[in-house]
């Protein structure tokens, strides 16, 4: 198939080089230099394609792609972005590709094939195909299998809503379509990284749950403070964009007065290698900094416009990388991920099944020291789970404790009494009096526990019973409005019912 070519800015040779290979696969090109005329010139000329070429990425990228997909004359016309600002890739997820400079002619030359062929459906229209029982099964065994994202039937929804935003992108109108391409491209277009946003809730903020923090301050001020343990190591597992971590590094920069002087690591993993660039990155904006105390902001960060830049000495301290908690190995022999004094994993557990997260936390379990902690969401529990933790109620919050195994000094048994003799005449039987029972006081019968009614409110959700959970849901947040879990089943129910913005 010919197909109309849209080329928007790029240098003349750059803007050359695409039209002449382009002709050179029997397709048309056109180009316009500006990109004030984008918009009106994909109008007039109703492109099958339009290429975005970009030098700089601060000339507004997303701005003009976004206007562009606004538009009606372009809103179904897959989008091309070029540009040597690599990094844009993972911020422009509903673009139909991204090639990075020098640019990849074989992967322009499948794109422009793939188009052409039409594969990729010009007018696409989400739900025209019904998501069966056999597309959830594939979706459901490789995401198991390759993330640990469990997806049970209550929350099918949620990977539906997920699955047509990537396919909205690429122009695909088959789930088994897009599970094709989603295996075939998993690694070399890194498609698996392009979907994971979609079904995982990345929202976080500096020191959410406070109170964790005020338990992990008190334990290093007591415990690692005065001794002359110099070695620290901690974890935040499923640190997203990274305000946890650097959490836990001011938080041990506050506990810790001779910081500097002692071997401190903070290791922070997540599956999502987005996430981890703009972690590494460290700049925020206003929204991120919400709950944080004002001396904090002085002492940790720069201020640049609107945004704030986590200070390098706190960065210093945090090393980020990419682990999946259920296909990678760890703990290693000789890897960061071993003896470790403390582990954030919090609000991570909930995407995943009963048995991945029972395999999951025997080994967080083998990555710690002997009585370290283990921080968890609000929403989770160790109940039924594992029986290695011991759990630590402080303040507001609770954490996990790793059991001390401590052995037990073989004990000789008492000995045996010598037998008394028997008297020559048989005594009369003393019979003691009945002892006088206590007077009890009536006992009013407590309400139920919220935490109670949250765990009953879980399980009926989980039963797919929908209307009992929602119920108790409501009394969990009546009593504590901002009780995490509550929170979560109602967002998950909200989104049962198709109101995905209120979730």
């Amino acid at each position: 198939m010919n197909l109309r070519v849209l080329v928007i800015n790029g240098q003349d040779s750059f803007r050359g080089f695409l039209s002449d290979l382009l002709y050179s696969e029997g397709h048309t090109a056109s180009c316009v230099p500006d990109f004030r005329e984008a918009s009106r010139a994909a109008a007039a000329q109703k492109p099958d394609l339009i290429i975005l070429e970009f030098s700089r990425p601060e000339i507004g990228t997303l701005e003009i792609v976004q206007r562009l997909q606004r538009s009606g004359d372009t809103r179904q016309t897959p989008i091309i972005v070029i540009s040597e600002c690599a990094d844009l890739e993972y911020e422009l997820l509903n673009v139909f590709d991204f090639i990075a400079k020098p640019v990849d002619l074989a992967r322009l030359r499948e794109d422009l094939k793939t188009v052409g062929e039409g594969h990729k459906k010009r007018a696409l229209t989400l739900g025209m195909e019904p998501f069966t029982s056999n597309d959830y099964q594939l979706f459901y065994d490789y995401l198991i299998t390759h993330s640990g994202l469990h997806f049970e039937r209550h929350n099918l929804k949620i990977l539906q809503r997920a699955l047509a935003s990537r396919m909205a992108a690429l122009m695909i109108g088959s789930y088994r379509d897009y599970f094709d391409y989603l295996t075939r491209h998993s690694e070399n277009r890194q498609e698996l990284q392009k979907l994971l946003p979609f079904l995982t809730i990345g929202e976080t903020y500096f020191f959410r749950y406070h109170a964790h923090f005020d338990a992990l301050r008190n334990w290093i001020a007591t415990e690692l403070a005065t001794s002359e343990k110099k070695r620290i190591r901690l974890w935040s597992a499923g640190c997203s964009t990274g305000e946890e971590a650097y959490s836990i590094a001011m938080t041990v920069m506050e506990a810790l007065p001779d910081w500097r002087r002692r071997d401190i690591r903070i290791l922070a993993t997540d599956i999502n290698n987005r996430s981890l660039k703009k972690a590494r990155d460290g700049v925020y904006g206003p929204w991120a900094m919400r709950v944080i105390e004002n001396d904090y902001v002085d002492r940790y960060f720069h201020r640049i416009g609107k945004s704030y830049m986590v200070r390098e000495e706190v960065k210093s301290l945090v090393d980020f990388s990419h682990l999946n908690l259920q296909t990678d190995a760890f703990p290693t022999a000789n890897g960061e991920v071993k003896e470790l004094d403390a582990i954030f994993c919090r609000n991570v557990m909930i995407y995943f099944s009963l048995p991945t997260t029972r395999k999951i936390v025997d080994k967080l379990a083998e990555s710690l020291v002997p009585g370290g902690l283990l921080f968890l969401g609000h929403a989770e529990t160790l109940s039924r789970v594992s029986a290695r933790f011991e759990r630590q109620s402080e303040g507001s919050c609770f954490y996990y404790r790793e059991k001390k195994v401590r052995a037990l000094p073989l004990q000789q048994p008492p000995p045996v009494p010598a037998p008394m003799a028997t008297p020559s005449k048989e005594r009369k039987s003393m019979k003691l009096p009945a002892p006088v029972p206590k007077a009890v006081p009536p006992q009013v019968p407590p309400g139920p526990d919220v935490n109670d009614l949250f765990r009953k409110a879980r399980a009926l959700f989980d039963a797919e019973k929908y209307n009992e959970a929602s119920a108790l849901v409501a009394e969990v947040l009546r009593q504590r409005p901002r009780h995490t879990g509550g929170l979560v089943i109602q967002g998950l129910l909200l989104a049962n019912n198709g109101s995905f913005d209120e979730a």
